[in-house]
């Protein structure tokens, strides 16, 4: 890995470092901030008093405070820099779980929602994102890939590690082990991973040096015009795959699997993930990171067709979840890499905030609007709805993929 960074050995020993340590620390702030809910949530709310619908109202409440916050804290980084943000993410993080394991009724159990939100805001990917391109410098990309190649692993590890505490130990006990290991591990592997900023190296003369991926910044209309695209594609791809995740098992149910099968099938999701971001860690770099957007979104129709006929065998269906989580994981990058390569580096935070509010707000919406479709409307209309929003998502994209391919054009013309 630290091969693959630019620079002298000093360098790829800071890129190395600042890689293992965001990639651990997104890991382990992914597996108990986001996933723990899914196994956990049912047993909540029955000891809270409350109704399974109560409870994941609460954990939607989460994503969409998540999404609010999430500008502040890119601005922050932008300002005080990754480390004491990310610092600050992991102890906040630590707080708002110990409030989880003390909720006594619905009222505390909506006020930890609240502050698990905001610690999503400076705890998971999008700050992550921010910190790391920080360090990283014009290795951004490849550190981006990276880290998410590490945390896509969170949800293969912590769903058992949760069912495994939570069955001996009840999951108030579950989220206290968890609030001590975001202070223990978290805290003191980003003071000793993140530091400075990295310098802007120089070339011949002083001039800055130009790499691929770190493309002149877009500016004025074009930058406008690709932000809204880009949020646009996110959002619209987000919807999809947030709905799907969520009511997986019972999509596959209506398709005519049994439930052993549709846990399967609901497995394949992770490693096609992997998969993917496997593949931009070897490929990636041969090609610009809009490519990498465009993939991730033109994965998703082809995946949605085999849901249109309302039954699948067990081969289709292992194909469909593959395919989500392909296309998931190449998105997933493409946030960070692409925002990086239209927008540059300077106000990096602020951006991926921004971007932020287009991914948690879809995340919040899918699972309801999936819901009420499944319920309401059927499979097959319901993969009807979710193939026009992803057709969305390829439109946005390759209007960005446009928008990028009209600068680097200009630039040619300016350089002749």
């Amino acid at each position: 890995m630290a091969d693959s960074a630019e620079g002298s050995p000093q360098e790829k020993r800071r890129f190395r470092n600042a890689v293992i340590g965001m990639g651990i620390g997104q890991l382990y702030a992914w597996g108990v901030i986001y996933y723990p809910f899914s196994v956990t949530g049912k047993t909540m709310a029955a000891d809270l008093g409350m109704s399974t619908e109560a409870a994941f109202a609460g954990y939607s409440a989460m994503l969409v405070v998540g999404a609010l916050f999430a500008p502040w804290a890119g601005r922050v980084i932008d300002r005080r820099g990754g480390r004491p943000t990310m610092a600050l993410g992991a102890m906040f993080g630590a707080g708002a779980l110990v409030a989880a394991a003390s909720a006594t009724g619905p009222i505390s159990f909506y006020l930890a929602c609240i502050l698990l939100g905001m610690a999503s805001a400076v705890a998971l990917y999008d700050a992550g994102f921010a910190a790391i391109v920080q360090v990283t410098g014009v290795n951004g990309r490849r550190a981006i890939t990276y880290v998410t190649f590490l945390g896509g692993f969170a949800s293969t590890a912590f769903w058992p590690i949760t069912a495994f505490l939570m069955e001996r130990w009840g999951w108030r006990t579950t989220y206290l082990i968890f609030a001590a290991g975001m202070a223990a591990i978290c805290l003191p592997i980003y003071l000793a991973t993140l530091g400075a900023p990295a310098d802007t190296p120089q070339g011949a003369g002083g001039a800055p040096v130009s790499y691929p991926d770190d493309e002149t910044p877009l500016e004025g209309p074009a930058r406008r015009r690709a932000f809204i695209g880009f949020a646009t594609a996110i959002a619209a791809h987000q919807i999809v795959i947030a709905g799907l995740l969520i009511h997986m098992i019972g999509a596959m149910r209506q398709a005519g699997l049994t439930m052993d099968q549709a846990i399967m099938v609901g497995m394949c999701f992770g490693p096609g993930q992997v998969l993917a971001r496997a593949a931009e860690m070897v490929w990636g770099a041969r090609f610009p990171a809009v490519v990498g957007g465009r993939i991730s979104t033109l994965l998703l129709p082809p995946a949605l067709f085999f849901l249109l006929s309302g039954s699948m065998s067990v081969a289709l269906a292992l194909c469909f979840s593959a395919a989500l989580g392909m296309s998931n994981g190449l998105m997933t990058i493409a946030r960070g890499t692409v925002a990086l390569a239209l927008f540059g580096r300077k106000g990096y935070g602020a951006i991926i905030g921004d971007l932020a509010l287009a991914s948690l707000f879809s995340r919040a919406i899918g699972p309801l609007a999936l819901a009420w479709g499944l319920e309401r409307l059927g499979l097959s209309v319901s993969a009807l709805a979710c193939m026009a929003c992803a057709l969305v998502g390829v439109a946005a994209m390759e209007y960005v993929a446009r928008i990028a391919a009209a600068q680097r054009q200009e630039d040619r013309v300016k350089i002749a």
